[in-house]
Formats: structure tokens, C-alpha cells, sequence
């Protein structure tokens, strides 16, 4: 989860009485004292002060909602492959799909933001804050690239069992073509290639084999590898998170 939540707060509307105490703006870990979040007014007129506001805060918000989106979704997907149905696949896979375009609307919003001019520096502004406000779009693009990684491993596997299940017959179009075709019967274990067993996985691990029984269940075992691919992802986008945080933070204090 991001950290800004108190930045994005100190950002738009400054609170008559003291804060609470700040926290990281990309982990929600406590800030130490020596570099609390200051509460950054509107008494100076200043490119950088107007940038964290206008630009910064809405740039961390969307970065916040996405990685939210992210962690729904890896839920998500858990639930769809341990828990799902034949039946109960077809409703998660429209709620997952769903989940999709709303971190399509959201890293849009961070991409946005990035592209903003009020990440660029008038020419009057002072050096620091002319580094600063270029420090911070470059690392809150790399958290955009990694969250972009996110949605196309998302958006991959949503697309991917579609696709999938798309050319898989109903129970009762296939008890119809067993009475009408007996010599099917036959070729019960030997689907064609628009039939499928399982949900595939081929963008996360080479997973082609793991079904061999229409209807079975995923392995625990598998269902964590997939998982642990979806955490190092998460893992990668904090990290650049964090580096963000760390030229965030200090750009707050040029605006006391």
C-alpha cells in the first residue's frame, strides 16, 4: 500500500491544528521526527510548493488506488483458482474483468499527472527546486512502469480465460452432442483446441499441465506459485515506491 496519505492530506488541505504523526508516503511506515511531513501552506507563492499540490498529490493518489486495485485483484485471482466453479468461474471472471479497467482508469490518471507541466520548472525557479520537481517524476515513473507490468499481467490473465472459456461447450450443449454423437464419448479426454480444462497461466509459469480432469481443482502448491509471482511484483513497485518517498519527503521541506 502507498504512503501518502498523510502527504496528499498535508498537500491539498492543511489542518488548522497540529497533524498526526506522518508516515511514509509509499508504506505507511511512521516518518522519524527529524523528517516529518511539514504542512506545506498557501502563504508562499512557489513553482515547487504549487507542484506538490497540484501535480505531486494527484500523481500518489492514483498510484495509491492502483496499488489497492492490484492487491483486490491478487485476491481475486487466489479465490479464482482455488475456490472457483465451473460455474462460479464465469461471475469471478466478470468481476476481475471489472478490476481491470478500473486500474486501466487509474494508471491513465497516474500517467496524467506525470505528463502534467507542473512537474516542469519555470525558468525563475531555484536549482533545488528545479531537482526536485525532476527527481520526483522520474521516480514516480518507475513506479508508473512497474504498475503498468501490473495491469498487463492482469489484463492478461482476464483476457487469456476468456478466451479460453470462450470456446468451451455448456454441460448441456455437451450432454446434447454425447446423445446425438456417440463416438464423442471417445474423445472425452482428448479436447480439441478450442476447449480447455483449467484456467491457464502461461503469462505467470508454465502451468500446461496442471489440469488433466475437467472441473479439478488448482494444487495448493500452484496456487501459491502464482501467488509469489504476483508478491515479487507487488515487491518490485514498492521498491520504486520507496525511492520515491525518499525525494517526495525532503521536496516538502523546501515549501515550510
Amino acid at each position: 500500500m502507498l504512503v501518502l496519505a498523510a502527504l496528499v492530506i498535508a498537500l491539498a488541505t492543511p489542518p488548522p491544528t497540529p497533524a498526526p504523526a506522518p508516515t511514509n508516503p509509499f508504506n505507511l511506515n511512521p516518518i522519524p521526527a527529524s523528517s516529518a511531513l511539514p504542512i506545506i501552506g498557501t502563504t508562499r507563492s512557489r513553482a515547487l510548493c504549487s507542484a506538490m499540490r497540484r501535480t505531486v498529490a494527484p500523481a500518489v493518489v492514483a498510484a495509491m488506488k492502483n496499488d489497492k486495485t492490484y492487491d483486490g485483484f491478487r485476491k481475486s485471482l487466489w479465490d479464482y483458482t482455488v475456490n472457483g466453479t465451473e460455474v462460479s468461474r464465469d461471475l469471478k471472471l466478470m468481476q476481475m474483468d471489472r478490476t481491470v479497467q478500473s486500474m486501466v482508469k487509474s494508471v491513465d490518471d497516474l500517467e496524467t499527472a506525470l505528463n502534467s507541466h507542473g512537474f516542469d520548472s519555470p525558468p525563475n525557479a531555484a536549482q533545488k527546486d528545479a531537482q526536485a520537481l525532476d527527481s520526483m517524476r522520474q521516480t514516480l515513473r518507475g513506479v508508473l512502469e512497474s504498475q503498468k507490468v501490473q495491469l498487463d499481467v492482469m489484463s492478461g490473465f482476464v483476457e487469456t480465460e476468456r478466451m479460453s472459456r470462450f470456446g468451451r461447450m455448456s454441460e448441456s450443449e455437451a450432454s446434447l452432442q454425447r446423445a446425438t454423437s456417440p463416438e464423442q464419448t471417445q474423445m472425452q479426454n482428448h479436447p480439441n483446441a478450442t476447449a480447455t480444462d483449467a484456467p491457464s497461466y502461461a503469462f505467470l509459469r508454465d502451468s500446461s499441465n496442471i489440469f488433466k480432469n475437467p472441473g479439478s481443482k488448482i494444487s495448493l502448491d500452484v496456487a501459491h506459485s502464482l501467488d509469489r509471482d504476483l508478491g515479487d511484483l507487488a515487491a518490485v513497485t514498492s521498491k520504486r515506491e520507496d525511492n520515491a518517498s525518499k525525494v517526495i519527503i525532503p521536496a516538502t521541506q523546501l515549501c515550510k
